[in-house]
């Protein structure tokens, strides 16, 4: 058994059943809507997030916030109780403050654990390319790399996770203040679709456009086999916003222009369905640079 723990947070979107099998612990953030906190989790919502989605289609205010100091060393304390060292791989400082809280719990902690180390990482990713960053950070600890090793690999490979993504528009990421007006005026013009990246700095830009939905996925299918790093993947990771079908024909697209069959779909949570909104399509791999 390894003699460190690999925490994140909800930010991630990594589903359920994967981060048991990884056996990741995620610190949830907080998703308020209509004025009532609730902590996210690796699970769907209560209400499900097909109604989370159907919200946001009818303009109820929803927001989002980072875990608290508490949260994070509550957390923490977990695992530094159970005789365990921390590594922390958190969402981008490119799209969320929750890193730099995680950063002062552990400093906080330091103190209390002087026998324990706690290493912490902006992942420079978000929603499932952090995921597919904790994919491969696992099987390195797994494979039996000590904590710093681990940590200086997990360094070195978030500047390979790639993350496309197309969008119906720009509204809730110009409502977050993820983008300003001007770009946001791009999602509303002539059907056109953007599609975006998350760049090497772990924040959003906007890559091309598209004029409509099927032209947008033909471009992520497009640009997956100029960036895509055969030897480096052994799994390709896409989710979605309340639009399955999307995902699907991504996946058999990229099936059938390079051969891979092997994904992970799952649903994009409600941390980042609050700014994607409802219609996001998100593409993860491993490439030859972010």
């Amino acid at each position: 058994m390894s003699s460190f723990a690999i925490v994140t947070d909800t930010g991630c979107d990594m589903p359920a059943a994967l981060a048991k099998k990884l056996n990741i612990t995620a610190v949830p953030l907080k998703v308020i809507i209509a004025g009532k906190s609730i902590d996210s989790t690796l699970s769907p919502l209560d209400i499900g997030n097909q109604s989370f989605y159907d919200l946001l289609r009818n303009n109820v205010d929803v927001k989002t916030a980072s875990p608290s100091i508490d949260d994070y060393e509550r957390y923490f304390k977990k695992e530094l109780d159970r005789g365990k060292d921390i590594l922390y791989i958190g969402f981008s400082t490119g799209l969320s403050g929750a890193y730099n809280v995680a950063r002062i719990a552990a400093e906080e902690l330091r103190d209390e654990y002087p026998e324990r180390q706690l290493l912490i990482l902006d992942s420079k990713c978000a929603s499932m390319g952090q995921s597919l960053l904790l994919h491969y950070v696992v099987q390195k600890q797994r494979e039996g790399a000590t904590l710093r090793e681990t940590y200086e690999f997990a360094k070195s490979l978030r500047h390979h996770v790639c993350h496309w993504f197309t969008l119906d528009d720009l509204h809730h990421l110009k409502k977050g203040g993820r983008i300003s007006a001007a770009k946001a005026v791009v999602g509303t013009v002539m059907n056109i679709k953007p599609v975006l990246k998350v760049n090497p700095k772990g924040k959003l830009e906007i890559a091309y456009k598209a004029r409509g939905k099927k032209l947008a996925i033909a471009k992520l299918v497009e640009q997956f086999g100029d960036y895509y790093y055969p030897d480096g993947n052994d799994i390709i990771f896409i989710n979605h916003a309340d639009c399955p079908e999307d995902a699907d024909l991504l996946a058999r697209s990229i099936t059938k222009n390079y051969g891979i069959t092997n994904f992970v779909i799952s649903e994009i949570g409600p941390v980042l369905g609050a700014h994607s909104g409802p219609g996001a399509l998100a593409l993860y791999y491993i490439g030859k640079e972010k």
